[in-house]
């Protein structure tokens, strides 16, 4: 242990920047400044110029009365600002660097002089932010192409924010994450929504790669009135675009098996394999008015699945030699990006894109089901969208923004086609058998969104208005194949046990069964009847206003608010059970904004940060068309114990229409007190320059959710007895008060939680080719349920699981890094090519949820705790993993540019738990009470992953 902290501290010394800055627009970023003479008096009528150096595109403001100008909309990157002024040398500043959502505070001294006189100034590295206060981080292109990111997950920069608690991960599935102890989060790609809301997660709905972004921006608390729809925090993804040269890259990379480390808890290298091409090219198709940037990236990796059937049980029931041993699992990650920016004219410009993501996944199955049981699974994104930036005149700038992003999903049958009246046979801890179309499942998530933001600048005050509109979509489908089981049979009447595996063999044979003089027959079967079918969509309608005053040149004030509504639809007025036929809309949900920014002894080396702000949510909404597909009309579930009398014969299964099979059904419903779940946030944050390289950040965070969703069943009988530690005990699932159905599970928005958190931000920036950020934060996450649907231990009582929150860490270290040396020493030089990059994660470690493995209190759950065991009390160990990257570059001729790398993913080979956000450390862990085994681990987290490649740039 301590000769890893040890390398981990050494690697510090290589981590990378993050910039945190606080946020002006959700693409564009902004400059401001004072244009001053050599007594620092104000010039006014100074004429400004900003020109974008890479596709000519400028902008001209002019200063006011006290020497200030303001350029509100700049789309990210390098500028040249030029400023003329009657009777003062001409000034211009190279070399502006602008990133996504940076207030860029640019003061201009000019000198006395003629305007036929120039003064080139380089811009430095310590331009600051004087914008509103948010916890957050944004990534520039440098970052995003050197970091160590082995996966080509792009969503693992977020961890390296300040405000963000997570873990990384290693292939395309989401990076778990927090904001403030919640997952609650709002994805934008090209400032258009990209969140998929289906489920309970909030997560990405179009996934993109390293090569294809330009920036990352995250806010975690305190921003501004012009984000919302998440009551945590803001993920906004800037796609490359093109410029006026011509530039293009071709990556290479794979992982040779004999470098990769074993699997932690695996005992023998799985047959496996991973490689990544990617290609960009980007360029001109009309000089400083019409570029394009392209990307396309091919990702696929192998790692077979054990089939775990054993030979003699495939041998009884005569499996081939195909249908055992290991199933074909392995992915493949594509992904496209197409992008053209437009300048019409002087006061038009935007960009037109689309970005699509497929994941194709051969079989996903594994353990007792044999390969023709498997599913396919496929996943295919799309997105569109288109900008149009328009200057109505020098003070007023309009955005207008359109775009649909659909996502399709589905698991197939591994086999394309089988019999009429094709079913599945489930042989208990034997093998599943059988297969039928009727596995198929399909879901499907349309976002089409379209806002309009007008931006006014009037003397001290730059203010903002928005409105937008997103129609929600979904229709999905269910597999609804029958299902037999065989559990086998208790001894009786002379004749001994029988297994599952012969109960099935002897109904099979049609022998009878000496205890009943019948024949051998199943257990039970499952079947379904109704429409699989649900379509449905929600609607949203939000506004803002917000207006950031400054109010001296050491003061700037954001103060705004927000108005967000969501229009549920109704579901089946058919619906037997009247509160799950809709949800009540609540039209009150009004979120003030107010963020400051002071630099107290006017020389911008200080600055203090603060921030306040409620933010509504928009809830899974899974929860609600779930709950308009199962809800005791559409689909029925029946459930046949096959030595009932009257049961079909095996394997037959009949068209059911009501009876005394049918189920009855366990349904959603909505509190008609149902309120959207909001969040309140704060924070404070003192930033200090260091030198000329160096800022320190010490902050403090505080967000509180209330209204978050959970389930009660409210079906339940009370039987007047307690547990001992007063737990209601309640008479079980079999006296239902409304026999009609099983659970009811009424929805109420009540949770509640609670985060506070101290952070250290230390950065230095480039010199001497070393540039390093180091982030620690320690925290406490409260709460009493996820906030995101889920049933509670009490249905009577909410708050008895009050406790440490799934997410609470409370130490959480991220170290990231680039080292290039540049020695002057002649011995030395050939080092001068190289470059070591890292990012090193560290946490204490989430917490573990005990149950007692029992369903203690009746209420046909089992989720409760042993007698007076609190909420999350125990935790896991803690995590770290450190990756490296050590790259050579080698220049070929003036424009292009040649690579080799080699990296490692958990360079140490640390053994993690398999831990989350969701649910902590309890699904890497026995976690059930009385295990004998209690706190064994059974999930971990990756291995060392190494890999080799090679990129060309020109």
């Amino acid at each position: 242990m301590i000769r890893n902290l040890c390398l981990q501290l050494f690697l510090l010394l290589a981590a990378f920047p993050v910039a945190s800055f606080a946020q002006a627009n959700a693409v564009d970023a902004a400059v401001n400044g004072y244009v001053l003479d050599p007594s620092k008096s104000a010039i006014s009528g100074a004429h400004n110029t900003l020109i974008n150096v890479s596709t000519g595109v400028s902008q001209e403001v002019t200063t006011d009365g006290k020497g200030y100008y303001r350029f509100p909309l700049v789309p990210v990157g390098v500028y040249r600002l030029t400023t003329v002024a009657d009777g003062f040398q001409t000034n211009t500043l190279q070399n502006i660097v602008l990133s996504v959502g940076q207030e860029a505070r640019v003061d201009i001294s000019l000198a006395v002089g003629s305007t036929a006189q120039t003064v080139e100034v380089e811009a430095g590295s310590d331009i600051v932010d004087t914008g509103t206060s948010t916890v957050g981080a944004v990534l520039d292109r440098k970052e995003i192409e050197n970091l160590p990111i082995l996966s080509r997950q792009a969503y693992n920069f977020l961890l390296l924010s300040p405000g963000v608690i997570g873990m990384p991960t290693s292939t395309f599935s989401t990076t778990q994450f927090t904001f403030g102890g919640t997952e609650r989060s709002q994805w934008n790609l090209d400032g258009l929504d990209d969140t998929q809301h289906g489920g309970n997660r909030q997560i990405r709905l179009i996934i993109v790669t390293p090569e294809a972004i330009a920036q990352t921006q995250t806010l975690a608390n305190g921003y501004s009135a012009e984000f919302g729809r998440a009551a945590g925090g803001q993920i906004n993804v800037v796609l490359k675009s093109g410029t006026n040269q011509f530039h293009g890259s071709a990556l290479g990379q794979w992982r040779p098996t004999d470098l990769q480390a074993i699997p932690t808890l695996a005992t023998v290298q799985p047959d496996r394999s991973w490689y990544d091409e990617a290609f960009t090219l980007g360029g001109p198709i009309i000089k400083d008015r019409l570029f394009f940037f392209g990307q396309f990236e091919n990702n696929p990796y192998t790692l077979p699945n054990a089939i775990t059937i054993t030979p003699a049980n495939a041998a009884a029931l005569g499996l081939p030699s195909n249908e055992i041993g290991t199933a074909p699992f392995g992915e493949t990650y594509r992904t496209f990006v197409g992008k053209v920016d437009y300048t019409l004219n002087s006061k038009n410009s935007g960009y037109v894109r689309y970005a699509r993501f497929t994941n194709h996944q051969p079989n996903n199955d594994s353990g007792l089901s044999i390969v023709d049981r498997g599913s396919r699974y496929v996943d295919h994104q799309n997105g569109g969208g288109v900008q149009l930036a328009t200057v109505l005149s020098s003070t007023l700038l309009n955005e207008l923004r359109f775009g649909t992003i659909q996502r399709d999903t589905g698991d197939f049958p591994v086999v394309s086609s089988s019999p009429a009246g094709s079913v599945l046979i489930n042989i208990s801890s034997v093998a599943n058998i059988g297969f039928s179309p009727l596995t198929t499942t399909t879901t499907t998530e349309r976002s089409t969104s379209v806002l309009d933001n007008l931006t006014w600048t009037r003397g001290r005050h730059t203010m903002k208005f928005g409105v937008e509109y997103d129609h929600e979509l979904f229709a999905n489908l269910s597999g609804t194949a029958p299902t037999f089981t065989f559990g086998g049979l208790a001894a009786q009447n002379g004749r001994p046990a029988v297994s599952a595996l012969n109960q099935y063999l002897d109904t099979v044979a049609g022998k009878v069964d000496p205890a009943t003089g019948l024949p051998f027959t199943y257990t039970n079967l499952t079947a379904y009847s109704g429409n699989p079918e649900v379509r449905i969509a929600f609607n949203f309608m939000n506004a803002f206003a917000q207006d950031e005053i400054r109010v001296t040149p050491n003061l700037n004030i954001n103060v705004g608010a927000r108005y967000e509504v969501i229009l549920f639809p109704t579901f089946d007025p058919l619906a037997p059970y009247s509160l799950s036929r809709s949800v009540p809309n609540d039209y009150k949900d009004i979120a003030p904004r107010l963020g400051l920014t002071w630099s107290p002894f006017g020389n911008q080396k200080t600055t203090v940060h603060a921030a306040y702000g409620m933010y509504y949510d928009v809830p899974g909404l899974a929860t609600f068309y779930n709950a308009a597909q199962v809800n005791g009309h559409r689909l029925l579930n029946y459930l046949v114990t096959g030595s009932t009398p009257g049961s079909p014969v095996f394997p037959t299964v009949p068209q059911f229409t009501g009876g005394a099979f049918q189920v009855p059904p366990s349904i959603t419903a909505f509190d008609q007190n149902f309120h959207n779940t909001y969040q309140q946030q704060a924070n404070m944050q003192v930033q200090q320059e260091l030198g000329a390289n160096f800022q320190l950040t010490i902050g403090y965070q505080f967000a509180g959710l209330r209204h978050g969703l959970y389930y009660a069943d409210t079906n339940l009988t009370a039987t007047g007895q307690t547990l001992a530690d007063g737990r209601p005990v309640f008479a079980g699932t079999a006296h239902r008060p409304n026999a009609s159905f099983g659970a009811i599970n009424l929805v109420h928005s009540g949770t509640t939680s609670s985060f506070t958190g101290g952070f250290l931000t230390l950065q230095k920036r480039l010199s001497n080719g070393l540039e390093f950020t180091a982030n620690y934060m320690y925290s406490h996450a409260l709460d009493d349920n996820i906030g995101e649907g889920g049933s509670i231990s009490d249905p009577t009582n909410l708050h008895r699981d009050y406790g440490n929150a799934d997410s609470d860490i409370r130490h959480n270290l991220v170290l990231q890094g680039l080292y290039q040396p540049k020695l002057s020493e002649s011995s030395l030089r050939w080092l001068n090519g190289f470059e070591i990059s890292t990012i090193t994660y560290m946490n204490s470690g989430f917490p573990i949820n005990v149950t007692a493995g029992t369903d203690l209190n009746n209420d046909g759950v089992v989720n409760d705790r042993p007698l007076f065991e609190s909420r999350n009390s125990f935790r896991g160990r803690g995590f770290s993993q450190v990756s490296a990257q050590v790259k050579r570059y080698f220049d070929i001729g003036e424009h292009v540019h040649l690579s080799a790398f080699i990296g490692a993913e958990n360079l140490l080979n640390t053994n993690n738990l398999n831990c989350n956000t969701t649910t902590g450390c309890t699904g890497a862990v026995i976690s059930t009470a009385n295990s004998s085994d209690l706190f064994r681990e059974t999930a971990a987290g990756t291995s060392r992953n190494v890999q080799i490649g090679a990129s060309l740039k020109f």
